[in-house]
């Protein structure tokens, strides 16, 4: 390239020309250059090569009438001639001004994730819950089959919402009239211990899993994350491990996939006001004491 002499770059939308645009030894053999036409950016980009004009050996064809400002809209149709900006007016850039917006973007991606982690930590505890619960697998567990091996007869799942029926109604009749021991967060979690890791103890001790459901369980996130983390005792453990109460409907629209999965699991009891109530109890008492499946005896 160095014995290039003449170079016709005419109309080709070229809107910026810098240092590097051709390589130095191309600058030194260049006798005659043809830029004309083409839709310059006149902005502090434009700088250098209004500077070279100015200083520059090579004949520029049809220069300065065929060399325009295509942009900004304010200078479109300026001659580049008259265009002039001083290195005052284009200061370089100042590299504190990098490390400004890499601490800024940095700043941002962390508020994001913050964000997210913080919206979806209902999730993530439970990812980290099923984790726990695979690594136990892996390394061997072998189930209890007896309810007087386990602490609790149950680990009772309910919404706070319907917290009065299940301590006036519900731990009354199975545990003053059956002499059953259930377990449930209000009363017996350990205070200082995270839910997750409460959750994890007392699924533990616990023989059975009760969980009452109602429309106020089905519109709250934190239930929802619960019946996730005891599906997984019973696809451990077969149905059988599970009692579900329908306390009150729940609307269509607030039916999630997570509910419709644990119906589809296992069969409930509709609790009724009045008549058949007796016969409610009789079935949840039967359930709770009947014997569990033949799950394997080694999970690994």
């Amino acid at each position: 390239m160095t014995s290039l002499r003449n170079l016709n770059l005419k109309d080709n939308f070229i809107k910026f020309i810098n240092k590097k645009t051709f390589p130095a030894d191309v600058l030194k053999s260049l006798k005659v250059l043809d830029l004309s036409y083409n839709s310059f950016v006149c902005t502090c980009d434009q700088l250098w090569f209004t500077e070279w004009i100015k200083s520059t050996k090579v004949k520029l064809l049809s220069y300065p009438t065929l060399y325009k400002c295509r942009s900004p809209p304010a200078l479109d149709g300026t001659l580049l001639q008259k265009y002039v900006n001083s290195s005052k007016d284009c200061p370089p850039w100042n590299p504190i001004y990098t490390t400004v917006i890499l601490l800024l973007l940095s700043a941002t991606v962390l508020a994001v994730i913050f964000a997210i982690i913080m919206k979806c930590q209902t999730n993530i505890k439970n990812y980290l819950y099923l984790w726990r619960i695979n690594y136990n697998r892996r390394k061997g567990y072998l189930p209890l089959q007896d309810a007087d091996d386990f602490e609790y007869h149950a680990f009772v799942v309910y919404c706070d919402a319907d917290r009065h029926w299940v301590h006036q109604k519900f731990l009354k009749k199975l545990e003053q009239d059956e002499g059953m021991k259930l377990c449930i967060h209000h009363r017996d979690f350990e205070i200082g211990e995270s839910i997750t890791a409460n959750i994890n103890n007392y699924l533990e001790k616990s023989w059975k899993v009760v969980v009452i459901l109602s429309n106020d369980f089905a519109k709250s996130e934190w239930c929802q994350w619960e019946v996730d983390v005891v599906q997984e005792r019973r696809r451990r453990q077969g149905r059988d491990v599970f009692l579900l109460i329908m306390l009150k409907n729940i609307d269509s629209k607030h039916m999630t996939n997570q509910l419709r999965a644990l119906l589809d699991s296992a069969s409930s009891l509709k609790y009724p006001m009045g008549v058949g109530e007796e016969l409610f109890w009789t079935a949840a008492v039967e359930t709770l004491r009947k014997p569990l499946g033949h799950p394997p005896t080694a999970l690994l």
